[in-house]
């Protein structure tokens, strides 16, 4: 596979719970399952905590709060193991977007579409984000709002941030997950999540909860859990708050001219300068207006011309030999700030589009 020079695969924020359509009892059961640590483990581990404790105390979190929280946090052996297999780095693009993008998703997305068409329209209005995106997202994070959040905050986050592979990302989430607790934002039962500790229904990690959740229906608590508006009102803010652009879609598939895989890609310094500027324009290639990629050879996925807009848009070639690929937008950037993969991306904006007919 070859999506352009300096392309990443870096997981940091959420994670997808589930694959294809919907959750099945024995794929819960083995999220769920706990291996204990390894013998003389806990003795480590129990110093580690004792060191958070200190470090919390001098951030202000209450000792009432500690005492409550960090005796019951249990080190997860299988959620380091899951940080080792991640299915965006793992598996092709035409699997993971399949699975993604599976019927059972695009079915369910166009009936939550229609259930809940007043309130995304409310969100939209406010926050500038189509509402397709909304439940694309919130489809494929946690098959809108289906799937069960079992694990504890506290110790996917405690286990993730003691291995060492990404510590200190992982203990500053720590901090947050027992700020939330400390100030009453939500309480110690609603803290649950996936392996890694992202939670609620769109599956922000604590420290994006204490930045980006919304209390859109204002009654003083931004519940991501269990009330729709706040929880799309809190994914249509995390995208606005990264550059999203209401009057622009997210990309297109697109056909490339014979060998254009190869030939069509190319150093960013090559093409424009794009609108604006985030993580993922440093993993793309050359940036260029549609109608440039029009002269190249590259057309609609039916073979019609482009959209005669000046949009700069970068090429992305998913798995190899087909002669097609995807021209994405800003918006495309703002998608991967939720979760920086390629496939990621592409998966919400294809189930953007099915959900929106």
């Amino acid at each position: 596979m070859q999506i352009g020079r300096g392309f990443y695969h870096i997981f940091l924020m959420s994670c997808l719970l589930v694959g294809v359509g919907a959750p099945h009892a024995e794929a819960q059961k083995a999220e769920t399952e706990e291996a204990a640590p390894p013998s003389g483990e806990n003795a480590a581990f129990k110093a580690w905590i004792d060191d958070v404790r200190i470090e919390a105390l001098e951030r202000g979190i209450s000792a009432a709060t500690l005492d409550k929280v960090l005796p019951n946090i249990t080190l997860i052996e299988r959620v380091i193991t899951r940080d080792r297999n991640q299915p965006e780095v793992k598996q092709p693009y035409a699997a993971y977007i399949n699975a993604r993008v599976s019927q059972w998703r695009k079915d369910k997305g166009t009936t939550m579409m229609v259930e809940h068409e007043t309130a995304l329209k409310k969100v939209a209005d406010t926050h500038g984000v189509q509402g397709r995106f909304i439940a694309a997202i919130w489809g494929i994070e946690t098959n809108y709002g289906t799937v069960p959040l079992s694990y504890s905050v506290f110790d996917a986050v405690a286990t993730l941030a003691y291995d060492k592979r990404r510590a200190a990302r992982f203990r500053r989430e720590l901090f947050a997950a027992l700020e939330i607790l400390d100030k009453g934002y939500a309480s110690y039962e609603a803290m649950k999540g996936s392996w890694a500790g992202a939670m609620g229904q769109p599956q922000f990690m604590p420290e994006a909860y204490l930045q980006y959740a919304v209390d859109h229906d204002g009654d003083g608590t931004r519940d991501i859990w269990g009330n729709k508006v706040d929880i799309f009102a809190s994914i249509a803010n995390y995208l606005q708050s990264y550059g999203w652009d209401n009057s622009q879609t997210w990309g297109r598939k697109v056909k490339l001219p014979k060998g254009g895989e190869k030939s069509l890609q190319a150093d960013q310094s090559d093409g424009v300068t794009p609108a604006r500027s985030c993580k993922a324009y440093k993993s793309l290639g050359a940036w260029r207006n549609l109608e440039e990629w029009q002269e190249l050879g590259v057309r609609r996925i039916t073979g019609k011309d482009l959209p005669s807009r000046s949009i700069p848009a970068a090429l992305v070639v998913a798995d190899e030999g087909d002669d097609e690929g995807y021209l994405v937008y800003g918006n495309f950037c703002s998608i991967m700030r939720y979760n920086p993969s390629f496939k990621y991306a592409l998966a919400v904006g294809l189930l953007s589009d099915a959900i929106s007919k």
